[in-house]
């Protein structure tokens, strides 16, 4: 999803009375500072030093916004520097002068701004009465970083900004840092990103990771892909992890491990190191940084069977405060008291509330009224999805279990149903609905009687609830095809009892035999049968009748068959994965597509879909070129491609393209020699020297003349990226994988896996 998509929606009318309403004493947000216009200008509020500046750059460039910084503002306005400022007026003059400056810019400035703070903007009452107005309208968000790294920053010497006066930069921290979350909507953590050595001299690769995770907040609180699970009690089945950790850093090593399988992650509060808030974003920043799945944020209290005193003071603020921080699930008891749970469920945003009851007794009979009357219940104070944990006595219980949830219509509100202990472990296999796992690599589990994924596939697999299906490669020639190890790695390292094989034939009536089998799983589909097996599927996505070709076949129910193209996804993953905070696709981006042949289609497509609107193409047959950009041209009024009739130096391209995608063969033969190297008059020239990603599609060989000329440039200290032709094959693949499994592939031992035969099959050729 591209961030400018942030912004396209209706404009909504913001009354500059909107900041006139009197003033707030409340230390967390009303519920009309949720429902933001995707417009409303962005307030930074923080420390100096954590980076509000630099997140605004990066906001206001990705939106098209004007950036906004008071600091700047005032410096242009009374021609110094604060520190000469301060020096000359004194520190009242200057919180007055900015004052000023942020009155007017709040007042006036409701739609279309991102504003930067300056680190002292909360110390006057009137501001933070201000702020406290403003995040009625637009988000108010509080940016922090690591304290030492940012104590360490104030204290180097300063030419702009003078030392604190009568206190240290840690006593302001400490109380500044109530101001700052009494006025903010939101909270994020810009966390320090290391920078390798080879790195030192440019850093916008570094601010890869703290875009990505900024980015993701603005969506959240917009509604605009909110990463969300999709959830259906006869759809593929939903699992979550609750890490057991006191600190989630000792999780680091084994996230990528203890993930497989799930689709969400839970974070038990309760059982961390301390419930201070300051800990809690850090913790929630440090679990974003390693993953991107959704968070599901729990304080378990003691009644409930959790570590949480249930009279703690701090329950309500905890929880508050995790919906700050912008998690996607939260889990609120049911035995809350009223006013803290209608205050929470008005600040949820965009948060889906997840109900939860659980009966460590075993006193709940499932077949019961009660059970209904407490679901209802449950459902009626505002539940999104209703979680009902009994504990099973015998094995009876779980049929009883099974026997109420069939009594629910299939439009209810979904129900995480389970009972816990040795005797309910069936009741978690299944349940379809977010049902709770554990690992072996976990130090706990979060409850009795949980498994791991891998158990609970055995066990589906076992009792015939998830049969065993055939996938397979259709095309010719394949005897060398990379996918089997792919697909095959993936099958096994979930524990999923399918098998993937090479299906090479010359006629495509075989392929519709193999279809028809009731142990057809899906397939890949290559050369010759991209685009003649599209009439032998009921269904073809918008994205490969657009590209023109399928090469994904999966069956959605009893003959019925769905074509998909991943192609194009990989190479939209990739760009976005590898361009710089500097290069984000704005109105000016261009880019250079080289080849006119069929992954063009998907190469031009991808391109559209992240806001590319200048686009070049380049091929030896210009008639070829010209009837695709034709083509592709209908797709949107703004897009422009162009056809060039040579490679020149300099090209006829301003600004010079940030992403070039090569769609052509890398070589002439098949003997990989570097004198058989295809060379269509790519120059370094060519290359922007504001940096950029170079794609590959061919992965005959690692390096191509492209991939090499791009790799000259960053050597250079130009910040381009080089995506090699086996790491597109790889991110079709994963995505072939979630099509058919609804699981993320373990990309870590697939790409081990796939590089191992890559290699043995380079040396035999």
């Amino acid at each position: 999803m591209n961030v400018r998509d942030l912004i396209h929606a209706p404009k909504t009318s913001l009354s500059s009375s909107m900041l006139s309403v009197a003033p707030s004493r409340a230390s967390s947000p009303t519920t009309t500072s949720q429902n933001y216009s995707r417009r409303a200008s962005i307030v930074l509020i923080g420390m100096r030093g954590v980076g509000k500046t630099t997140l605004g750059t990066l906001a206001a460039k990705a939106l098209g916004w004007e950036l906004l910084d008071t600091d700047q503002i005032l410096e242009k306005q009374q021609r110094m520097s604060i520190s000469d400022f301060i020096a000359k007026h004194g520190w009242e003059e200057f919180r007055k002068a900015e004052s000023q400056i942020v009155t007017d810019i709040l007042r006036v400035h409701h739609v279309g701004k991102v504003i930067a703070t300056g680190g002292g903007v909360v110390e006057l009452e009137a501001n933070r009465n201000l702020l406290r107005r403003f995040r009625q309208i637009g988000p108010v968000i509080h940016v922090l970083r690591e304290k030492d790294a940012v104590l360490e920053f104030l204290r180097q010497p300063n030419r702009r900004f003078p030392p604190l006066l009568h206190e240290t930069a840690r006593e302001a921290w400490t109380r500044r840092e109530k101001y700052f979350r009494e006025c903010c909507s939101f909270e994020f953590v810009s966390m320090t990103v290391p920078v390798p050595p080879e790195e030192q001299g440019d850093r916008t690769f570094a601010f890869k990771a703290v875009e990505e995770e900024f980015f993701r907040l603005l969506r959240f609180i917009h509604g605009v892909d909110c990463n969300k699970v999709v959830l259906h009690p006869r759809g593929a089945r939903s699992y979550f992890l609750a890490l057991t950790y006191d600190d989630i850093r000792n999780a680091i090593a084994d996230l990528e491990d203890i993930s497989l399988g799930i689709d969400l992650w839970e974070v038990r509060a309760d059982l961390l190191l301390s419930q201070d808030p300051t800990f809690i974003a850090y913790q929630i920043a440090t679990l974003r940084r390693h993953s991107k799945l959704p968070i599901l944020f729990t304080l378990r209290t003691a009644s409930q069977g959790g570590k949480y005193p249930d009279d703690g003071p701090a329950l309500r603020d905890i929880l508050y405060h995790a919906l700050t921080l912008g998690v996607e699930y939260i889990d609120l008891e049911m035995t809350l008291p009223d006013s803290t749970f209608t205050d929470l469920m008005d600040h949820k945003s965009n948060a889906t509330v997840l109900v939860s009851y659980q009966d460590w007794k075993g006193s709940l009979v499932w077949t019961s009224p009660q059970t209904r009357q407490l679901y209802d219940r449950m459902v009626k104070r505002g539940a999104e999805i209703v979680k009902i944990a009994s504990t099973a006595k015998t094995f009876e219980d779980n049929m009883s279990l099974r026997q109420f949830v069939g009594t629910l219509s299939a439009n209810s509100v979904p129900l995480l149903a389970i009972n816990m202990g040795t005797e309910g472990k069936i009741s978690r296999v299944l349940n379809p609905i977010l049902s709770p796992l554990s690992h072996p690599l976990l130090p706990r589990a979060a409850a009795p009687g949980q498994i791991s994924f891998t158990e609970a596939q055995s066990i589906l697999y076992l009792t015939g609830l998830l049969p065993a299906k055939k996938f397979f490669l259709f095309g010719r020639p394949i005897a060398h095809s990379m996918s089997p190890p792919i697909h095959n790695t993936a099958f096994s390292t979930l524990g999923l009892p399918h098998t993937y094989e090479l299906k090479e034939t010359d006629t495509i009536d075989e392929l519709t035999e193999v279809m028809a089998s009731s142990t057809f799983g899906g397939a890949s589909v290559t050369i010759p049968f991209k685009v003649d097996i599209m009439p032998y599927l009921q269904h073809i996505s918008r994205h490969a009748r657009i590209i023109g070709a399928v090469n994904t076949i999966i069956p959605t129910g009893p003959g019925m068959l769905s074509g998909e193209n991943t192609d194009w996804r990989a190479i939209k993953t990739c760009l976005l994965r590898s361009l710089t905070p500097a290069n984000v696709v704005t109105s000016s981006t261009t880019a250079l597509v080289l080849g006119a042949g069929g992954t063009s289609r998907a190469a031009l497509y991808a391109l559209h879909q992240i806001g590319v609107i200048n686009i070049f193409l380049y091929n030896r047959t210009r008639k070829r070129a010209e009837i695709l950009a034709d083509e592709f041209s209908r797709l949107d009024p703004l897009l422009t491609i162009t056809v060039l009739d040579r490679l020149e130096v300099p090209l006829p391209i301003t600004p010079q393209p940030s992403m070039i995608v090569s769609t052509i063969p890398a070589t002439a033969t098949s003997k990989l020699k570097d004198e058989d190297l295809i060379d269509v008059g790519l120059r370094e020239e060519h290359f922007s020297d504001s940096g950029g990603v170079a794609i590959e599609l061919a992965y005959e060989r690692r390096i191509t003349k492209l991939l090499a000329l791009a790799q000259d440039k960053r050597d250079k200290g130009i910040p381009w990226a080089v995506v090699e032709g086996i790491e597109l094959l790889l991110e079709q693949g994963y995505e072939q994988v979630r099509l058919w499994t609804s699981r993320r592939a373990p990309k870590t031992k697939v790409r081990q896996k796939v590089m191992e035969a890559y290699e043995k099959q380079k040396r035999t050729t």
